[in-house]
């Protein structure tokens, strides 16, 4: 489902303007004790923002008034699922990271992802995740295989 939507994005962007076109987005999730949010998540088009959500929200926003003029309701519910399971995701990943390495205190982990398409329809993806600022593992968009850059 994600894959679809992030396809219909750039197909869109794409059929409006020449160029090389790409789809962001970035989710970072803290541990107890940063005074920040639990979660947040942003979405982006062309290095321009079109979501925003952290977990003092009931919903994501919008951010790009062409965006609001072009997607229906539909596409922002798929939007809110998405960013609900990012979210939950997210925190679990966290929480295990921390566990598995028996570690206290703040910690933050750190997805981000997105793809490229360009005028001649070469597609490019990724996926990678961080711990603490550190990579921690991404996914090989070709095999679709993790690799863990943390032994």
């Amino acid at each position: 489902m994600i894959r679809m939507t992030v396809l219909g994005i750039l197909c869109w962007v794409h059929a409006a303007a020449a160029g090389t076109h790409s789809l962001q987005y970035f989710a970072v999730a803290t541990s107890d004790g940063t005074g920040l949010p639990e979660y947040v998540s942003v979405g982006m088009v062309d290095d321009v923002q079109y979501s925003y959500y952290d977990s003092t929200m009931e919903k994501p926003v919008s951010r790009s008034h062409w965006m609001n003029e072009t997607k229906g309701r539909e596409f922002w519910e798929r939007i809110t699922w998405q960013i609900r399971q990012g979210h939950d995701t997210s925190i679990w990943s966290l929480r295990n990271t921390i566990q598995h390495f028996n570690h206290t205190g703040v910690h933050i982990y750190q997805r981000t992802g997105g793809c490229e398409l360009d005028d001649d329809g070469t597609k490019r993806a990724y996926s990678s995740h961080a711990y603490d600022g550190k990579d921690f593992i991404s996914l090989d968009v070709e095999t679709l295989t993790w690799i863990a850059a943390v032994p």
